[in-house]
């Protein structure tokens, strides 16, 4: 059981570092482009339904 609470654990800090970097990206993204070459981009869109569902959860 402890084994599973640790891959748990471990898989929370990963997604939670992969969260900080796509953060950075983006907002060194947004520095070179406009607002709406960015808000073309379907990757935004699938970042602004991940943040409407983290919302969701709190």
């Amino acid at each position: 059981m402890d084994n599973l609470v640790e891959i748990v654990e471990n898989q929370s800090k990963v997604i939670s570092i992969q969260s900080g970097v796509i953060s950075d990206l983006f907002t060194l993204l947004a520095q070179y482009m406009s607002a709406d070459e960015l808000n073309s981009l379907p990757q935004v869109d699938s970042i602004n339904e991940a943040a409407i569902l983290a919302s969701e959860c709190m």
